[in-house]
């Protein structure tokens, strides 16, 4: 989605003053963008585009990267764990897009992001606004900063919807904005699912099935829960776990799959696909020459809507 010279295809962006609210939104954002400058090329996910959307520190910061990759991809080489968030990053983005794409292909014409945080689909991905309803769900907070930053031909061909997951009614608010139970939506949900407790986990899948006509899908990614893993990842995940709860970010909700499977049983969801560490590699990663890899701990999976 970008033109000859590399430059995103969009147009109207400046360059965001300040930081965006959500610090974890803006560190996955960045690892996106870094992957397309510091790994080898192809990239499996290409979101320059989401450069304008970063504070400018993250900016400065990125802005370094080209002059020290090869001493990165060193480091990583051995300390391969290193790699691993940029690689579950670039890979979940792909996994939904992909899903995207096979929906969109399929006639789908809602398409919901959840947790939309600095998501790029309208940016890179113009061609959906026209025949689409591309709805992002997200913290008022973020929503609010996120919509002040987007140009303004992609802001108003975007729905925006503004919700607290732990305490407001997904579907009502969905329904609200215009989202139709009679026709099929694909639903993206990365990078969400393990800040959350499992009961807010099961309320979103069950208010997702009662707007969800049959057909429709759920894109989304989870870690399983440390004592499911070996003694490498499980210090690297224990790490990760610290470093977020030092930014009032606790992981609440690592699952493991019967937990998915059980959880969107009940809110009338069906397992499609779950894809292993092992299995993420082998469609994204094998054969590349750089250093990316996937945490043992992440999963991505897709789900369908039951007929009722």
């Amino acid at each position: 989605m970008q033109d000859q010279a590399g430059e995103p295809r969009y147009s109207g962006a400046t360059p965001a003053e300040a930081s965006p609210p959500c610090r974890t939104a803006e560190a996955a954002a960045a690892l996106r963008l870094w992957h397309t400058v510091a790994d080898a090329e192809p990239a499996i996910f290409d979101d320059r585009a989401v450069h304008p959307l970063l504070g400018p520190g993250t900016r400065r910061m990125l802005a370094l990267v080209p002059g020290s990759a090869w001493g990165l991809r060193a480091l990583e080489g051995m300390q391969p764990e290193l790699a691993g968030l940029r690689g579950q990053v670039v890979v979940r983005a792909r996994f939904a897009e992909d899903a995207l794409d096979r929906a969109v292909a399929g006639g789908c014409r809602q398409l919901l992001i959840l947790g939309a945080g600095l998501d790029t689909t309208g940016l890179r991905r113009p061609e959906l606004l026209r025949s689409a309803t591309l709805t992002e769900v997200d913290q008022p907070t973020m929503q609010a900063w996120k919509r002040a930053h987007l140009p303004p031909a992609t802001a108003q061909r975007t729905r925006f919807v503004p919700v607290e997951l732990q305490s407001e009614r997904l579907d009502e608010r969905l329904r609200a904005a215009g989202v139709s139970d009679t026709a099929p939506l694909l639903a993206t949900w990365l990078g969400c699912t393990y800040y959350l407790p499992p009961p807010a986990i099961q309320a979103t899948l069950a208010a997702l099935g009662r707007v969800a006509a049959p057909g429709s899908e759920i894109a989304l990614d989870y870690w399983l829960p440390t004592e499911r893993l070996q003694w490498r990842p499980r210090a690297f995940l224990q790490g990760v776990q610290l470093a977020l709860a030092s930014q009032q970010d606790p992981l609440l909700g690592l699952m493991t799959p019967d937990d998915l499977a059980r959880y969107a049983d009940e809110a009338g969801w069906r397992v499609a696909e779950d894809m292993s560490p092992a299995q993420l590699h082998a469609r994204w990663l094998s054969g590349r020459r750089d250093s990316l890899s996937i945490p043992a701990f992440s999963r991505c999976a897709r789900l369908v809507r039951a007929p009722s």
